[in-house]
């Protein structure tokens, strides 16, 4: 699978699977990712990896955004960037 310039969103994201697979991501050149957890600061260690990347998600929408948030670790967005970042950026307030 090709994810040079997709856009991804990664739940649990500040350790363990989640994080292994933000690093996957950005190693694979995907050119946005969505890296959530419980709390923000949990993810300055992620961020850090790729700021230019990596975009901090407080986790708790999915009661909020229940078609924003997977319960899978790994959605992989295959929307061209400029449109599905408009999607996303649509779901939230």
């Amino acid at each position: 699978m090709n994810l040079q310039d997709s856009v991804a969103f990664v739940t649990r994201a500040n350790r363990g699977i989640g994080k292994a697979y933000v690093e996957a991501l950005v190693q694979a050149g995907a050119r946005r990712i969505y890296a959530a957890a419980r709390s923000l600061d949990s993810l300055d260690d992620v961020v850090a990896i790729a700021p230019d990347r990596i975009v901090a998600i407080a986790q708790g929408m999915e009661e909020i955004y229940p078609d924003l948030v997977s319960q899978s670790v790994f959605v992989n967005l295959k929307t061209p960037l400029p449109e599905a970042e408009k999607q996303f950026a649509g779901m939230l307030p």
